[in-house]
């Protein structure tokens, strides 16, 4: 999926949208969308990353805790 900021008002799947809006599609739809003047790359997506398979977030890092010597 693409993330797009729209340049002029445009109305997606029947839902009106405003000119600054941003619109995530499928890559063909970013392509037309962009080669229309109708938007242009979200340069800063705010696109939560998705899970992985196991339910984890994708950027999440194992914690490493140090045991004691005790």
């Amino acid at each position: 999926m693409t993330s797009l900021v729209l340049l002029c008002p445009h109305t997606h799947a029947g839902k009106p949208f405003k000119a600054g809006e941003r619109l995530i599609v499928d890559a063909s739809t970013a392509d037309w969308l962009i080669a229309n003047g109708i938007a242009r790359a979200d340069r800063q997506p705010d696109v939560p990353p998705q899970p992985d398979a196991d339910g984890k977030p994708a950027d999440a890092k194992p914690i490493q805790r140090k045991e004691s010597k005790s």
